[in-house]
């Protein structure tokens, strides 16, 4: 049948076929190119909303840990603590790019303490129920004491009225409070809405930058074949054997020897194989995480070079985004943990001055990762000098016995300006880290005053092989006030307790001094009632004589 058809009409009912194919291909690819961004557009807020359910249940959880912690040094029969305790932590702790995300403590299902609504604290709100009568005060206060769980709510939102809300409750244990904090959905929509936004607008950009070119390809061919029929029958099928390759995904170069037209077509496809190839090789790197790999764009008007280049550095910059928010995170932990430690050891051991200072010198260099460390306390007889009270380095308490006037040397200077002194060159005479294996000069020293409502107690001292980062430098001084607040209240207490030993004494000696006073006025008094005794005998004696002597005046 085909032998009857001319040549022309052959040629016609390749190109049509040829045309034919390639637009079921892209039929075919657009259809797939819709299923995968609705995959992906549902995929993604499937994962944005559990991930937004996951961040609130961490932060509750963690923030329940915390304070489940810190609050065992809190007077729990005293509201007025625990309320001033939560509002220290909580009360200007918030999240969100809105700043609608906070946390929330109740008692049962009375409000306790609410940073956003101050109104409502001491309030039960056991029957008070949203728009669609959900009772989202009795169902948190149900999850937190069945373990834990979310509720989801409609509640006031500022600026915004009543918003779909989920949050998400938990007990704080040794307490009969619990925690929830929640995120209005109106967020995770928006995030969703974004993304999917821009999914759309890349999609539609690989499908103009793919669809344009091709076309014009098959114009260039259709073209050709109708000027030169009867002379690229053979070049023609062989193009429309490799198109058709390519069109299934298999990206193999023509074989081109000739110089004419179709040779230049030949070779235009190739670039084209080339050029997709090169962008698979840079779309497959992208998805691999690698956002260095080198790809070049071909001219100001490559489309979906640029676009390809575009989706690079959007995804890497939500990459760098995401790594720095989870970097400041893994601080913030990081500095909250230290402090609860360095917190547990100041409550436990308040009294005893030598004993604090050597855990938390140990403590410090350990938890920092320093290597070398002491701890100066003003002399309270002598105000001018230093006393190195503990000193720690490598894993092993150093027994040094070291005063320092003020203002002598770094640590005496430090004491006098009463501010932080942070070095990256160190002198060479000042301090050697010494271990089993030898000694060596620190890569930075860093003095910190111990210094509370602006009373000066002494300084910390802190060497380390390594430079110190700024969130451990903040750590550091913030352990350094906490220091000296204990060290304050301990002092007075040594003070208070050494009056009263004074006291004790003083009372004593007076008790003995009077009782002795008393003996001494016992054997006065019987002194004079003796020498009252003698007097009359003598008196006696005396009148006695006298009579005598008168008897015998009488008698001559």
């Amino acid at each position: 049948m085909l032998k009857k058809l001319t040549l022309s009409v052959k040629i016609n009912i390749l190109i049509g076929l040829f045309i034919a194919s390639n637009i079921a291909f892209f039929i075919v690819f657009l259809n797939g190119q819709i299923t995968l961004k609705d995959t992906a557009v549902d995929t993604t807020k499937t994962l944005i909303d559990s991930t937004e359910r996951i961040k609130v249940k961490t932060a509750v959880l963690n923030m329940a840990h915390v304070l489940a912690k810190d609050v065992k040094g809190i007077n729990k029969d005293s509201i007025d603590q625990l309320y001033n305790f939560f509002n220290e932590r909580l009360g200007d702790l918030k999240y969100e790019a809105d700043k609608s995300g906070y946390y929330f403590i109740c008692k049962e299902t009375t409000w306790f303490f609410n940073p956003n609504n101050r109104a409502v604290e001491n309030k039960d709100y056991a029957n008070n129920r949203d728009v669609n009568g959900v009772r989202y005060i009795y169902d948190l206060n149900q999850k937190a004491n069945s373990g834990g769980g979310y509720v989801i709510y409609k509640f006031l939102k500022p600026g915004k009225g009543e918003v779909n809300k989920v949050s998400y409750a938990t007990m704080i244990n040794g307490t009969d409070y619990w925690i929830a904090s929640g995120v209005y959905l109106d967020n995770i929509k928006n995030s969703q809405n974004t993304l999917q936004s821009a999914i759309e607008t890349k999609s539609k950009d690989i499908l103009s930058g793919i669809i344009i070119p091709v076309i014009l390809i098959v114009l260039v061919l259709v073209l050709f074949s109708i000027n030169l029929r009867s002379s690229i029958i053979k070049p023609i099928t062989e193009i429309i054997k490799n198109t058709n390759k390519v069109a299934i995904g298999e990206l193999r170069n023509i074989a081109d020897k000739g110089n004419d037209e179709i040779s230049r077509v030949v070779k235009s496809l190739n670039n084209l194989i080339n050029r997709l190839k090169e962008t698979s090789s840079f779309a497959r790197s992208i998805g691999d995480g690698d956002f260095n790999s080198e790809f070049e764009i071909k001219s100001d008007k490559d489309v979906l070079g640029k676009s390809l280049l575009d989706m690079r550095k959007s995804l890497n910059d939500a990459r760098k985004a995401e790594e720095k928010r989870a970097e400041e995170e893994e601080i913030r932990i990081w500095t909250m943990n230290g402090h609860t430690i360095i917190n547990d050891i100041l409550r436990d051991n308040q009294h005893k001055i030598d004993k604090l200072a050597d855990m938390l010198l140990q403590k410090i260099i350990e938890y920092v990762k320093l290597n070398q460390g002491g701890i100066f306390l003003l002399n309270q007889d002598d105000e001018t000098k230093l006393k190195l009270i503990s000193s720690y380095a490598y894993d092993r308490k150093k027994f040094l016995d070291k005063t320092i006037d003020i203002g002598e040397g770094i640590v005496g200077t430090c004491a006098i300006e009463q501010k932080t002194v942070y070095m990256t060159e160190v002198p060479n005479d000042y301090i050697n880290i010494g271990s089993g294996l030898g000694e060596a000069k620190p890569s930075c020293l860093i003095i910190v005053p111990l210094i509370i409502n602006e009373k000066f107690y002494g300084v910390i001292e802190l060497a380390s092989f390594r430079k110190l980062e700024e969130h451990e430098i903040a750590f550091i001084e913030k352990t350094a006030e906490n220091i000296a607040s204990t060290i304050s209240i301990a002092q007075i207490t040594m003070n208070t307790t050494k009056l009263l030993e004074q006291h004790k004494m003083q009372s004593e000696e007076l008790s003995a001094q009077e009782e002795e006073m008393r003996q001494n006025m016992e054997e006065l008094q019987a002194t004079q009632e003796e020498s009252a005794r003698r007097e009359r005998e003598l008196t006696e004696k005396v009148e006695y004589l006298e009579k005598i002597l008168d008897d015998n005046s009488l008698e001559h």
